[in-house]
């Protein structure tokens, strides 16, 4: 839950489809700020698990592990 894959994807959205914005973090920073009662309720914090290559369909975790889907 909250994870977040970065990709080199692009789309063109309209301003309109923008809701809000968010905060992205390392997963141990995720971590430690889930922890803290001023983040627990938090709708707007991610945390990044790693990167997503559009033209292979691959997925690595932050940590540079592959994921085989």
């Amino acid at each position: 839950q909250n994870a977040l894959y970065q990709s080199c994807h692009e789309d063109e959205n309209d301003v309109q489809t923008i809701s809000h914005k968010c905060q992205v973090v390392g997963r141990e920073h995720y971590e430690q700020m889930t922890r803290s009662k001023k983040y627990q309720d938090r709708q707007d914090l991610y945390y990044l698990a790693g990167t997503y290559d559009p033209t292979t369909g691959r997925l690595v975790t932050a940590d540079g592990v592959p994921i085989l889907c």
